[in-house]
């Protein structure tokens, strides 16, 4: 019996295991694999090819389908965005002493890809931390100004009743952002911090991630320009390495 509190979506991701280990395989070998009845293992089978993780090859063989082979494809391109982008946010933290983050994005939440956190700066979010857009409009704007005005408005009604009083510097970071494609957070949620999101495209509208950049406000009062720009510049650099 199983001990797992979704026994079907354990049987499910067997089949997807065995599938994919042996790149063809028949429903007698599944069903002496897995041991399920006959049942119970077409259920499974017609669910998958449904949902198009599987499909039968012309020996009438189950073989992975195109969706997974397009999460796969994702999940390699996430890799391979951190890997490239992990030089570039050293580089930019060691030329202006800040610390810096990128962030993917999802259809509700962001995620912390990778960081680079300069030893004199502010830590920032740790990496793999998730959240939910309604929780960081800072990080989120450059992705949630690309949804539906309906659920634009979700979003925002929800942080502005978790934190009073902010729709007016909201709808300033918005509109500066819709103006200059960048976010510039000049004490939006910390009067003395200071936050720059530049959003990463992937031949889409909407960015796939934001580099972002965090730092005592003092610490860029000079050259907060030279940033921005700097910052534009990686982020087309990482875009056009990855996508």
């Amino acid at each position: 019996m199983s001990l797992t509190p979704a026994p079907a979506l354990e049987k499910g991701l067997k089949i997807l295991e065995i599938i994919a280990r042996e790149e063809q395989v028949s429903f007698n070998q599944l069903q002496s694999m897995t041991g399920y009845n006959v049942s119970s293992l077409n259920r499974y089978l017609h669910t998958l090819r449904y949902l198009d993780y599987i499909q039968k090859n012309l020996n009438n063989k189950y073989i992975i389908g195109l969706k997974f082979f397009s999460l796969a494809e994702k999940s390699n391109r996430w890799h391979f965005l951190k890997e490239v982008a992990k030089k570039y946010l050293v580089d930019l933290s060691n030329r202006y002493g800040i610390s810096l983050l990128l962030i993917g994005y999802s259809n509700d939440q962001f995620i912390v890809l990778t960081k680079q956190a300069h030893k004199d700066n502010i830590t920032m979010m740790s990496v793999d931390t998730c959240r939910y857009y309604e929780e960081s409009i800072t990080w989120a704007l450059p992705y949630i100004v690309h949804l539906e005005e309906e659920e634009q408005k979700r979003i925002e009604e929800i942080y502005v009743n978790k934190n009073n009083n902010i729709l007016e510097h909201m709808n300033q970071l918005k509109s500066h952002f819709l103006e200059n494609g960048y976010v510039l957070d000049n004490g939006f949620v910390n009067k003395n911090i200071l936050r720059i999101g530049v959003p990463l495209y992937a031949g889409e509208s909407k960015p796939i991630a934001v580099l972002g950049a965090g730092t005592f406000k003092q610490h860029l009062e000079d050259n907060v320009d030279d940033v921005i720009e700097a910052m534009k510049d990686t982020s087309t650099k990482i875009s056009e390495l990855v996508f």
